[in-house]
């Protein structure tokens, strides 16, 4: 299970990207928009994540502005999505993911914060 607790004075938008072998030409799912309120949570997989992959990739970003990103680019919609790389949209923002290393763990909460 993949857990994010907004710890933020913010509503939160989350995204996050997964290994999906059935997507094609390249095996990453993209997902997105979970909104949490202030103190609140969302369960953005609710599988084993190590069952999955040892790596998975998120983004969020708060509605006065902040942000929590990282060095690996995408190009994701301002509207919910469930996406293979062989889909796009337009209108788009391009992105930097954090990657998160579950090292075996079939769980993560990640709580967003300052």
């Amino acid at each position: 299970m993949l857990k994010f607790i907004n710890g933020y004075s913010a509503k939160i938008n989350v995204m996050i990207e997964r290994l999906d072998n059935g997507c094609r030409p390249e095996p990453w799912r993209r997902t997105g928009w979970w909104v949490i309120e202030p103190g609140g949570s969302k369960v953005a997989y609710g599988g084993d994540l190590a069952d999955v992959n040892r790596y998975w990739y998120w983004f969020a970003f708060a509605t006065d502005g902040r942000k929590w990103s990282g060095p690996f680019p995408e190009n994701v919609p301002h509207s919910v999505f469930d996406w293979c790389p062989d889909v796009a949209s337009s209108p788009s923002m391009n992105i930097g993911m954090r990657k998160l290393d579950v090292n075996g763990a079939d769980d993560k909460v990640l709580r967003l914060v300052q």
